[in-house]
């Protein structure tokens, strides 16, 4: 296949593929000269972090190494020995024997008096793979073999790991000083969850019982002397009266009861205190309603025994006597059913 490309042709793309990386490596010097003016402005405004970072930029462009002994100069003015150093080095490095000998002898006493102003920390007693930071910025997972270079001054060193409680602490140092760190992670512990709350429960109510049927089956004998026979009687009679005073008392105590519980039951959502409170109060009446019902119906009893023993003479008891009492308890009353043969 024979050749048809005309040597015009042939020559104008070799021309081109001369050029381009010529103009390409010009675009690159003048934007690395763009930031390095832009570094020089703000450098003079006093604005050292920005002319960092315009520094940097024009010295990752062309990688010329004079940039670095500006990096090295900017870095001293901003108290950050560490940086000034490595900036310095690799300006003696980079640059070799295209640096004059007066430059040369001026770098390497800068080093030195910055280098000074270096103190060393060897990290320690990490878990394996804890991120390590240095004030605020990563420097590596443990183990962290090599020791860490910090300028003068005080410094936070912080470290976490899955599993494990963040942990940091602040060390202050002087120039040259060589300290260890001890930095121990705690094992993170996972709290239980809460219990459950407690949902009040309103205490049971003990309404007041109604008492068995009171049976009193006694021979009656004759009365010794019609005296004797009326003072009973008489007592009978006031002995059913306090009986009936209790029960009534009773009943009164059970209303009140009852009353005290209905209104604890009311509060009982709003104020758990007060209902507490009301609730105590309907169980004391309760206890106080019991004992007045128990007494008065002893006491009717009684009364009603008394009184058959003690009739007058010439109308004996029957010997077959019997009298039956059943106190009678209901919503809003409460009495005494009697009943017997005599």
């Amino acid at each position: 296949m024979r050749n048809t490309l005309k040597p015009t042709a042939f020559l104008a793309v070799v021309l081109g593929a001369l050029t381009a990386p010529q103009a390409a490596r010009a675009s690159e010097k003048e934007e690395a000269r763009k930031h390095y003016d832009r570094a020089i402005e703000l450098v003079d405004d006093g604005q050292l972090e920005g002319a960092i970072v315009e520094f940097q930029r024009s010295y990752d462009l062309t990688h010329h190494f004079a940039v670095l002994y500006n990096i090295g100069q900017v870095f001293v003015s901003l108290a950050k020995p560490v940086e000034a150093v490595d900036a310095y080095q690799r300006y003696l490095v980079d640059g070799g024997k295209k640096i004059p000998a007066v430059r040369h002898t001026e770098v390497e006493k800068e080093i030195a008096r910055q280098r000074a102003r270096i103190a060393t920390l060897q990290i320690r007693g990490l878990p394996e793979g804890a991120m390590v930071r240095l004030d605020g910025k990563e420097i590596g997972k443990a183990p962290i073999a090599a020791p860490v270079r910090v300028g003068v001054g005080t410094h936070a060193i912080a470290a976490s790991a899955e599993g494990y409680d963040r942990a940091e602490k602040e060390v202050t140092v002087a120039g040259e000083d060589q300290k260890v760190v001890e930095l121990v992670l705690a094992k993170h512990v996972v709290e239980a969850p809460p219990p459950p709350p407690v949902v009040p429960v309103a205490p049971p109510v003990f309404l007041p019982a109604v008492s068995a049927p009171i049976v009193v089956s006694a021979p009656v004998e004759p009365p010794a002397r019609q005296q004797s026979m009326s003072r009973l009687r008489i007592a009978g009679i006031v002995s059913g009266a306090a009986g009936v005073a209790g029960l009534a008392a009773g009943t009164a105590c059970w209303l009140v009861a009852k009353s005290r519980h209905d209104e604890a039951m009311g509060n009982v959502n709003q104020d758990y205190d007060k209902a507490q409170s009301l609730q105590g109060e309907a169980h004391d009446f309760v206890t106080a309603g019991n004992a007045s019902f128990i007494a008065g119906g002893v006491l009717v009893a009684l009364g009603v025994v008394l009184y058959f023993v003690g009739a007058p003479d010439g109308q004996p008891a029957t010997p077959d006597t019997h009298v039956h009492l059943m106190p009678a308890v209901g919503s809003g009353f409460a009495g005494l059913n009697a009943g017997g043969t005599w």
